[in-house]
């Protein structure tokens, strides 16, 4: 197929502009893409491959293992942080806690006053959660033009459906001071035909097919906005499609934040001008995504020691209590909603308001849950802090969420719901108990 192109073109005058630069107009450069062969691994250096070669045994070696032993906390914490630090790569920017306070108030109506406003930035995140566990499940199916799009519009409901029909850049406030302008709206729909029958028929190997779709998808930035989030989507939709990893995320977008400025150095060698260049260009990009990928298993297995330790402590808090006491179903809720009110733990667990009070009492005594502070401190809001620290630390800059007290330090437990061989919580006296980090 043609090889892509930097084309020079010429901006009109914007006389109403606020930049002297715009307002002048002037020469710019726009990137034409090339199609997709049927097999691009063609094009790798021995480095790339290598680099590929690595990333595939440890993103199968880290799916296995999540096969074998699926944790629920575990999947809901990388879900999670990957939806956030793919969020915040995009410069969406808000603390874990407040995007599930966000996500609480679509369950529970009663959350209002001053303290619950000034959420649209989590709810929006909410939207990238949304959809990257979408995408890992209808992605396993071929991939479509509507596929994409349905993707595409839980991450950005208010951009409008469908691919552009405008042009669209990255960066500066005009076309002149653009750091990337994108290809013409009309070449779009066919640039995206032939990214999918890449997607659906080439037989390269997965973490190549990963890393290709994600560079071509950004190059054609199909849609107004949410191009980044979505891309990265399509990465995790792909490896789950291809068998390496079925029972979560890896923190892909958490190792790409870290350094955005090579992310996006990267992405823009990946837009080679001419044949010769296409070898080096390919290569460059696929092996530093394979390197992302392969770092990301290591903060997985990181993700994973955190989830087996949060596991075990809360096993340890709340085996005090009958097998049938609410206690152990409100456990289960926290994974995927770790802020809740007794309302919102009322309905879901289908109880009374007075069990569902309790319930939050006796997880306050043992410490699984605490009491919200900061500007959720009078507001009968809890949070489950040990689900909040894994996931603050996985975002920069945060002061993580102070883990709860050590079991012994844990008290006023209701007695209703305690076995019959412990009438109140106390203190426990076996030598091997330990504080929790």
């Amino acid at each position: 197929m043609s090889v892509g192109l930097w084309v020079e073109e010429f901006a009109a005058p914007q006389m109403s502009a606020m930049r002297s630069v715009d307002r002048k107009g002037g020469l710019y450069l726009r990137y034409f893409p090339t199609g997709l062969d049927e097999h691009m691994a063609k094009y790798l250096n021995s480095a790339a491959a290598e680099s590929v070669t690595d990333a595939t045994a440890a993103i199968a070696r880290i799916g296995q293992v999540l096969r074998v032993r699926p944790m629920p906390i575990l999947y809901a914490t990388l879900l999670r942080s990957e939806s956030i630090s793919s969020s915040w790569v995009e410069g969406l920017r808000e603390t874990p806690r407040n995007i599930m306070v966000a996500q609480l108030g679509d369950h529970d109506p009663g959350l209002t006053g001053y303290q619950f406003e000034r959420l649209g930035t989590a709810r929006a995140i909410l939207g990238n959660l949304k959809s990257v566990r979408t995408g890992i499940r209808s992605l396993r199916q071929e991939w479509t033009h509507g596929g994409i799009d349905d993707l595409h519009r839980i991450i950005t409901p208010d951009v409008a459906s469908g691919y552009r029909k405008i042009d669209v850049q990255i960066g500066g406030t005009s076309k002149v001071s653009a750091d990337y302008v994108a290809p013409p709206a009309e070449l779009v729909p066919s640039l995206m035909a032939n990214l999918l029958d890449y997607a659906n028929r080439s037989s390269d190997s997965p973490v190549t097919k990963a890393a290709i779709i994600h560079a071509q998808f950004e190059t054609i930035h199909p849609y107004e906005d949410g191009n980044g989030r979505t891309g990265r989507v399509l990465v995790h939709g792909y490896l789950a499609r291809a068998g390496l990893v079925d029972e979560g995320v890896m923190p892909l977008s958490v190792v790409l934040r870290r350094a955005p400025e090579q992310y996006v150095k990267h992405l823009m060698a990946f837009r080679h001008g001419d044949l010769a260049a296409r070898s080096a260009a390919v290569s460059e990009f696929v092996g530093y995504f394979a390197q992302a990928l392969t770092d990301s298993v290591v903060e997985t297995e990181k993700v994973i020691a955190q989830a087996e330790a949060v596991e075990q402590d809360w096993a340890d808090r709340t085996r005090r209590f009958r097998a049938d006491s609410k206690i152990h179903e409100a456990v289960r809720v926290l994974v995927e909603q770790p802020v809740v009110t007794a309302r919102f733990l009322a309905a879901t667990l289908n109880t009374t308001a007075v069990t569902a009070r309790t319930t939050i009492d006796n997880l306050l005594s043992v410490g699984v849950l605490e009491e919200s502070g900061g500007r959720f401190k009078r507001s009968q809001v809890y949070q489950a802090s040990a689900l909040l620290n894994m996931m603050d630390q996985l975002v920069p800059g945060l002061q993580p969420t102070a883990l709860p007290k050590p079991i012994w330090q844990s008290h006023r437990a209701t007695p209703d719901t305690i076995s019959s061989e412990s009438s109140a919580v106390r203190p426990r006296q076996d030598s091997n108990l330990r504080p929790t980090d």
